[in-house]
């Protein structure tokens, strides 16, 4: 992965798209006033990003796949919050969601096979309108915390979401127009993923030019922007892990031990951690939590390191659900030095 200024600043807007959402749903004036500010600060970071890379010549794949990818975290994690306060309808945010989520997958399988899609001026124009509708939505919450006043904006809203759902279905039909071809030889395709490889490489991450690991830990942690509990977190981590042992062993007959496009792992390491009864869902704690586990699993101390050389779908999950356990043991130690500090400072 290179670690270039454009590309910072894409990341940069996936990693606060869940304290965004988090400020929103907040329903605290000074917090949603906040979440605006971050908000508008993403938006000018995606205009940013494409200017530096054309200006200093410092365009790469990782950077075209990555930057219309966080502009789609960035906007949907603020219309998620915007449906959990009741102000968009949720079969609306259903369409768009699942539209970017195709999308995407397509870039995946374009870029896999060389073929890259050009974002169209249409989905350009409709990204505008959703950015401009959300920062004007949150400007009004952040002197209407009560709602008292945007019953008299309610038209607006609603012509305003109905014309971002019609662009949304547009530009679904005019990519798949335009990329007909693609559409072809992906039907041909003798090695098409099928639900092993959308399980192992968590719906096309693994296929992530560059880090996937890092990128699959990172779109694990967007699963807080849904109301979900940390027993049903768990729960639902379990499931996967006894599942996807199927997954990880068909993908590594065809790409070897291991391989870089398995990132299931990465993800319930993830999960396990946000799972634990003690672990604070709080924006800060998430990022800490997020960064300690990658330093694990990339630098790959004792134990891990042993775990890592051994062969087979389980030895996969393990090393990563171990660098899980000493993150949440690491996360402890940290909120022990917290709570002792406060009470030094307290005599």
């Amino acid at each position: 992965m290179k670690y270039s200024l454009p590309n910072i600043l894409s990341l940069l807007r996936v990693l606060i798209a869940p304290i965004i959402y988090q400020m929103i749903v907040s329903h605290n004036q000074t917090m949603i006033f906040y979440a605006l500010i971050i908000f508008s600060l993403g938006a000018i970071t995606d205009y940013l990003d494409g200017f530096f890379a054309r200006k200093w010549g410092d365009t790469s794949s990782f950077g075209s796949f990555l930057d219309p990818i966080a502009d789609k975290i960035l906007t949907n994690a603020a219309l998620l919050a915007l449906m959990s306060i009741s102000i968009l309808d949720a079969w609306m945010i259903v369409i768009i969601i699942a539209r970017d989520i195709l999308m995407t997958l397509l870039r995946v399988y374009a870029d896999r096979v060389d073929k890259p899609i050009n974002t169209s001026f249409t989905a350009k124009f409709k990204t505008a309108i959703q950015l401009i509708f959300t920062i004007g939505v949150l400007l009004l919450l952040s002197f209407d915390p009560k709602f008292e006043y945007l019953p008299q904006w309610h038209a607006v809203i609603d012509y305003t979401v109905w014309s971002i759902v019609l662009l949304t279905v547009f530009t679904s039909i005019e990519y798949l127009i335009q990329n007909k071809a693609l559409l072809v030889l992906l039907s041909r395709e003798p090695k098409l993923p099928g639900i092993h490889t959308m399980l192992a490489t968590f719906f096309g991450i693994g296929f992530s030019p560059f880090a996937p690991g890092t990128v699959a830990s990172i779109t694990a942690v967007l699963i807080l922007l849904f109301p979900i509990t940390h027993l049903q977190l768990f729960l639902l981590s379990c499931s996967i892990f006894l599942i996807s042992f199927w997954s990880i062993a068909f993908l590594e007959r065809k790409h070897g031990n291991d391989a870089s496009i398995i990132v299931i792992d990465e993800v319930l390491g993830m999960w396990f951690i946000l799972s634990f009864p003690t672990m604070s869902h709080s924006p800060l704690s998430v990022l800490f939590s997020l960064v300690i586990f990658r330093l694990f699993d990339i630098v790959k101390p004792f134990p891990i390191n042993i775990v890592n050389k051994q062969k087979g779908p389980f030895w996969v999950l393990a090393d990563d659900l171990l660098a899980a356990i000493l993150t949440i043991f690491t996360m402890f130690l940290l909120s022990i030095l917290q709570i002792g500090s406060n009470l030094l400072f307290m005599r």
